[in-house]
């Protein structure tokens, strides 16, 4: 772990490496009380942000080349991009190659359908964190503690709602994820 950890802190800024303590503390509290594997939670929470620190520019050219760009709404917000080129480059740069981590790093900012519980884990961390500061943050906290499943619908209603009030776009993918858990619940 000390290795990541010293991978992560040479590429994110001050700020953004205290969220990712943050994400990873919180993931690995939410993977304890849900019976999920601590130390994937913990490695996943740590190396979700990999490649947030990359320019617009770059995370779309890096995206591109690995023909990770699914639809026009990345091209207008590269930013989105992050988590599928940041889990493309820990599996090319650190040698990680396990999926579950790899499906939480990637899905980590849009969500999508059938994610699995790691991936699940980290969305909802990466919302809840300590140093997370909108009005209904502590009702998810609380909600996340007590049932997964509704913490991760209120954690897309909450991302949903945020872009409707500040006429932004939102992915297609994280629609479907809304979709796809409104049926399922």
């Amino acid at each position: 772990m000390q290795e990541y950890e010293k991978a992560i802190r040479e590429r994110l800024s001050k700020d953004r490496m205290e969220h990712v303590l943050a994400v990873r503390d919180c993931a690995a509290e939410l993977a304890a009380i849900h019976g999920l594997e601590q130390r994937d939670a913990e490695l996943a929470g740590l190396l979700h942000d990999y490649a947030r620190d990359i320019s617009a520019d770059q995370l779309l050219s890096m995206a591109r080349a690995r023909g990770l760009v699914t639809c026009s709404v990345e091209e207008k917000v590269p930013l989105l991009l992050h988590g599928p080129l940041g889990a493309q480059l820990i599996k090319e740069e650190l040698g990680i190659d396990n999926p579950h981590l790899l499906e939480a790093v990637a899905l980590h900012t849009l969500g999508s359908p059938a994610m699995g519980r790691l991936a699940q884990v980290i969305y909802i961390a990466d919302l809840i964190a300590p140093g997370r500061d909108f009005p209904s943050v502590e009702r998810l906290r609380e909600i996340a503690r007590n049932d997964l499943d509704r913490a991760l619908l209120e954690c897309f209603a909450s991302t949903i709602g945020y872009c409707l009030q500040r006429y932004k776009l939102i992915h297609p993918r994280t629609i479907d994820a809304w979709n796809y858990y409104v049926v399922s619940k």
